[in-house]
């Protein structure tokens, strides 16, 4: 079912807007304000509609400031003759179409129509990194998202697994796709797991005062992601096996059989087959979740994704935040010198603390340094000089290695996105000391 945004603060409107939208076969997600909408936009819809004069400001006024993957969506402004020239800038600016209060709705949910079946599949262009490594992961997972099997991802705590999963639900091609669930494994008590994945009836023990839906039921026809899935104790690994296999489970304290039909995607920042040689996880289970098996490398050995990570992960407390951010070159070098190993979920963290702390939202002095950082990169002294082809060599080492990451490592591809012959750049990246 397509998703629609609504963003509209009078009560009657919205009500009347989400009624015919649900008639159409459209699912609505309403928002009431701007503040309301600012996480809600990021996910993914086929349409939004907005009434341009909302109580925390003008939506045109803050559509122009979001990114342009989200000013692709189809955009409907709704607006009063006061506003008018607000929306015209904003249409300017990408939106699909304004319509001027009163409006004829018929006309409205023609336009919404039209945008939502001539709208492609979600195909992000990146998602999860512009490495080499981080561009294989992803068209494998773009790949793997069009069949309902079922994928292992490996990879240390922080460096994206869980939106990797999201990403393969969001991909899913099922016209009924269902709901993305996700369990963190080791973060549920033993003794409480068996009633958290499949559920309890009313009365099925002390406390169960109504019935309870578990997470396998909830996955029906979407995707279950089962995070830190190693950690599960060995009679739930057997449980949760044939739940797989069968698809069908008994809720505690019910004689009746629950059907769910869900993908699952399961995470662990352990070595699950390790742990399977050495009788730790079931052989069965880890092959029933292993079918596909991607592993995630983590950020200090993908460099190049730093800087893209820092600057869209700044873009989204932009949204958040409603308010300008920017860095200087200075607090970015210190990012770039720094190991994070707690990987994005660090770094996410470091950024969040650094906007917390900065001035006029200018992040422009390093934070003190982690115990485990090696520290920031120290700046060339500025009296320094170095010889001229050095500084060549250095620029042209810079420009091939960025062409050959556009080109995903690419050589012939590479070549030809320079002007020059395949020859002539297998020499300069031997005499640059340039791996494809």
């Amino acid at each position: 079912m397509k998703r629609i945004l609504l963003i509209e603060d009078d009560p009657i409107m919205g009500e009347s807007l989400v009624q015919r939208l649900e008639l159409e076969g459209l699912q609505v997600q309403w928002c009431h304000s701007l503040g309301q909408a600012q996480l809600e936009v990021t996910k993914d819809h086929a349409a939004i509609i907005s009434d341009v004069r909302l109580p925390d400001g003008l939506a045109t006024d803050w559509f122009v400031q979001l990114p342009a993957s989200i000013r692709s969506v189809p955009w409907f402004f709704l607006t009063g003759y006061g506003s008018v020239n607000d929306a015209v800038l904003a249409v300017r600016g990408g939106a699909r179409e304004y319509l001027t209060k009163p409006f004829d709705i018929e006309k409205l949910l023609e336009l919404v129509q039209n945008a939502v079946a001539n709208r492609p599949l979600p195909t992000p262009e990146v998602v999860l990194g512009i490495s080499p490594a981080m561009r294989r992961v992803e068209a494998l997972v773009v790949k793997v998202s069009q069949q309902k099997v079922s994928v292992l991802l490996n990879g240390e705590s922080g460096v994206g697994k869980e939106v990797a999963a999201q990403l393969i639900h969001r991909l899913d091609p099922r016209p009924d796709k269902g709901e993305f669930v996700a369990v963190n494994c080791a973060a549920i008590p033993e003794t409480l797991l068996e009633a958290e994945f499949f559920g309890y009836e009313k009365g099925a023990f002390s406390g169960a005062g109504r019935q309870h839906r578990g997470y396998l039921e909830r996955a029906d026809h979407g995707t279950l992601f089962l995070d830190e899935v190693g950690d599960l104790p060995a009679n739930m690994q057997a449980k949760l096996l044939r739940a797989l296999q069968e698809k069908c489970f008994f809720r505690l304290g019910s004689e009746r059989t629950t059907h769910s039909d869900f993908r699952v995607v399961a995470a662990t920042n352990r070595d699950l087959y390790a742990d399977m040689t050495a009788g730790r996880f079931r052989e069965d289970l880890f092959y029933r979740l292993a079918v596909i098996r991607i592993n995630l490398p983590p950020l200090r050995e993908r460099p190049e994704d730093i800087r893209w990570l820092t600057e869209r992960l700044l873009a989204t407390m932009v949204i958040e935040q409603s308010r300008p951010l920017a860095m200087s070159e200075v607090f970015m070098r210190d990012i770039m010198g720094r190991d994070w190993r707690g990987n994005v979920r660090e770094l996410r963290s470091y950024l969040e603390q650094a906007v917390v702390m900065s001035d006029a939202g200018i992040l422009d002095e390093p934070l003190p340094d982690h115990p485990h950082n090696r520290g920031p990169i120290p700046a060339p002294p500025t009296e320094a000089i170095i010889p001229l082809q050095a500084m060549v060599e250095d620029a042209e080492r810079v420009h091939i290695r960025k062409a050959l990451n556009r080109c995903e490592g690419s050589v012939g591809k590479t070549a030809e996105l320079l002007a020059i012959s395949r020859k002539t750049l297998w020499e300069k990246m031997k005499r640059l000391a340039i791996s494809a």
